[in-house]
């Protein structure tokens, strides 16, 4: 978001009421709601009996999610490095 607002939008575009400094507002307060939600995530409920394991599967498959999309957008930025894609 904080790159794309450097730019220049284009006709079709409709901007954010506010301009830039609402759009960085609006994408601040989203990453840090993205941030608390996966915080709170990880903490397992009271009534969990075992908090541990309940944590590492959660970490786990995190983990595991963010590295399944990792390989693939690498695997997809590799296939289209000679054409004139850009990621």
């Amino acid at each position: 978001m904080f790159r794309i607002q450097r730019e220049e939008a284009g006709p079709e575009v409709i901007c954010v009421p506010g301009g830039r400094p609402v759009a960085m507002l609006v994408s601040c307060v989203g990453f840090i709601t993205t941030l608390l939600t996966i915080a709170l995530s990880v903490v397992p409920p009271p009534e969990e009996p075992n908090k541990v394991l309940a944590t590492v599967k959660v970490d786990g498959l995190s983990a595991m999610l963010v590295g399944v999309g990792a390989v693939l957008y690498y695997a997809a930025k590799r296939k289209y490095k000679n054409h004139q894609i850009r990621f």
